[in-house]
């Protein structure tokens, strides 16, 4: 197990590809680093009798670790989502943990009452509500709070195929529950015939992912290996979960959604609101660039940056305004420096500013052009002169414009 000083603020990268359950997550936390004592000690205090052994295992010439909890309640209840959430209420849990966790809960509990028919509230945790199964989540997000990363970075998460055994019986996979938590969520399909992401594994990383991509960029700081309960065959990968630690970046990334279409059957009259049009639907940006086409006509390339979640919505809205008989879409990631905004009065006349930092580096603030042509018209001035005294103004209180 790794004994490194860890970097500040790094970036915390989960390989779910090959599967993910809540044993694998914490064996592969304290394997990279994560001292047992930060989770031994409040997991022992807050839930209910039990114990918890990290071993070394090796796979496949691989030492990673291996988490196995030991129940020593003598006839465990089936529990509900209050008691879950009410074993939370203990002085050794910090509040961001408890929050994070009450999440977890109420995730699986939402995705378990959708599948059987019930309500949150009414549903019987089986194997979630066991011992094990708490520690595995309320032990993982003690591991995430101590390492404090500042971002979480989470691959495609493996479905697999076939049938496990649950508390209600033989049952398919990916089990309901699965599929219902990784709803809107990236997923690859991973070696067949085998059970690899369980509930607990996927209302975990849906809550902690800030993004998803398949491999990050960085420099790696340190990795960690947990091991699964089960062997797999010589013909699938190993079964073990990586985690790798990243030092971390100033700048910011994340996941747009592009959306491109080619268009040669508009007028420059139809075409012209189509971006204005889109922007009020939701659009992050858009831009229309001329183009010659096929049988030489004159066309026009429309790309949109859409949030992901608003990608369905806006091909509709793409279709609807453009009457385009397809649209590409493809998943990026994009750099974002950290924004903020404030006001600055020039005459009387509020006018935004909107500022832009790389790291703790303030490297650009611009006043937004529609504020300077209201004020000119409220001024009478022109847009340059407001401009002009927008860039006195910040002067005094500090800062170049740039």
């Amino acid at each position: 197990m790794n004994n490194l000083k860890f970097p500040d603020q790094p970036i915390l990268f989960i390989d779910a590809s090959h599967g993910v359950a809540g044993d694998m997550l914490l064996a592969a936390l304290v394997d990279l680093g994560v001292p047992q004592a930060t989770l031994i000690d409040p997991l022992s205090a807050a839930l209910p009798e039990h114990r918890l052994h990290f071993a070394p295992e090796t796979r496949r010439g691989i030492v990673g670790c291996k988490a196995t909890v030991e129940s020593l309640e003598k006839s465990p209840p089936h529990r509900h989502l209050a008691d879950l959430i009410g074993a939370l209420d203990h002085p050794q849990i910090p509040e961001p943990v408890r929050q994070q966790a009450t999440e977890v809960y109420q995730r699986l509990a939402r995705a378990e009452a959708h599948v059987h028919g019930s309500t949150p509230e009414q549903v019987h945790f089986h194997e979630v509500g066991a011992i094990d199964a708490q520690v595995d989540i309320l032990g993982t997000l003690l591991a995430i709070h101590w390492l404090q990363p500042a971002e979480i970075i989470v691959t495609p998460m493996a479905l697999g195929s076939g049938v496990v055994k649950a508390a209600h019986g033989i049952i398919p996979i990916p089990a309901p529950a699965v599929v219902e938590l990784l709803k809107e969520v990236p997923v690859c399909a991973g070696p067949a015939g085998r059970e690899l992401t369980t509930p607990t594994g996927a209302a975990l990383l849906t809550t902690l992912a800030d993004r998803y991509c398949h491999s990050p960029e960085g420099i790696p700081a340190a990795q960690g290996w947990g091991a699964g309960t089960r062997i797999a065959p010589e013909s699938d990968p190993p079964n073990l979960l990586r985690t790798i630690l990243l030092k971390g970046s100033p700048l910011r990334r994340e996941t747009v959604a592009v959306l491109e279409t080619h268009l040669d059957h508009l007028s420059g009259e139809e075409a012209g609101g189509v971006v204005d049009q889109l922007m009020d639907a939701g659009a992050l940006d858009a831009l229309l660039i001329p183009v010659w086409m096929k049988k030489s006509r004159p066309g026009q390339w429309l790309t949109v940056i859409a949030r992901p979640e608003d990608r369905e919505r806006l091909i509709e809205e793409i279709h609807i305004l453009t009457g385009t008989l397809g649209v590409r879409e493809r998943l990026q990631q994009r750099s974002a420096l950290r924004r903020e905004s404030s006001q600055i009065e020039i005459s009387g006349v509020s006018i935004r500013i909107k500022k832009a930092w790389l790291g703790d580096r303030l490297i650009s603030q611009r006043p937004e052009q529609d504020d300077l042509r209201s004020a000119a018209q409220v001024l009478q001035i022109s847009p340059a002169e407001v401009r002009r005294l927008t860039e006195i103004e910040l002067e005094k209180v500090g800062h170049s414009f740039e």
